[in-house]
């Protein structure tokens, strides 16, 4: 299955699976099928509402 068909919450999930094995940012994006821009976002507003 490709990437690209997988709901954006999955890919999340595995971004933040990667990131918790110390996979730099811009990969951890690349790999999980998120733009780095969108990752930035996603995680500047979960820390906000932490």
């Amino acid at each position: 299955m490709s990437i690209t068909h997988i709901k954006t919450n999955k890919k999340i999930e595995v971004l933040l699976r990667l990131l918790a094995s110390n996979e730099n940012l811009a990969d951890a994006s690349s790999k999980s099928g998120l733009n780095i821009e969108k990752t930035k976002i996603i995680l500047n507003n979960n820390n906000k509402n932490n």
